[in-house]
This record gives structure tokens, C-alpha cells and sequence, in this order.
């Protein structure tokens, strides 16, 4: 890393694993209680999301990142 490189956004260290299941559990639980078809379709879409739209799922559904960094 270079004198003038930084990350702000710092996710590297996040335990996108942990997120994902997370994710998955809170959009199947949207679907059995409320949303029906729109939450298992955003479950599936979590089970298969780029580590970069599970940060944007996460922040999106107000889950503190801080929670799953390693």
C-alpha cells in the first residue's frame, strides 16, 4: 500500500459468510411473516449476491456492519 492509497471503505476484513446466512435468515423470516413472494425472492437473490451487494442488503435492512468484521 502506497503513500497515497487508502481505503475508506475497509470491507476486506468483513465475515461475508456469517453476513450471508444472516441475510438469508432475516429474508426468509420477512417472507414467512409479511412480504410473501418479495422476501424469498430477496433471499435467493442474498444466497447468490457478490460480497459488494450483500454490504449494500445489509446496510439496506439496517444490519450494523460492525457486528460481522473478523
Amino acid at each position: 500500500m502506497g503513500i497515497f492509497s487508502h481505503n475508506n471503505n475497509s470491507t476486506g476484513d468483513i465475515d461475508y459468510d456469517r453476513l450471508r446466512r444472516d441475510l438469508v435468515d432475516e429474508y426468509g423470516a420477512q417472507s414467512a411473516a409479511f412480504s410473501g413472494g418479495f422476501g424469498f425472492l430477496e433471499m435467493c437473490d442474498a444466497e447468490e449476491a457478490t460480497n459488494e451487494q450483500l454490504l449494500e442488503m445489509a446496510r439496506r435492512e439496517g444490519f450494523n456492519l460492525t457486528k460481522y468484521r473478523k
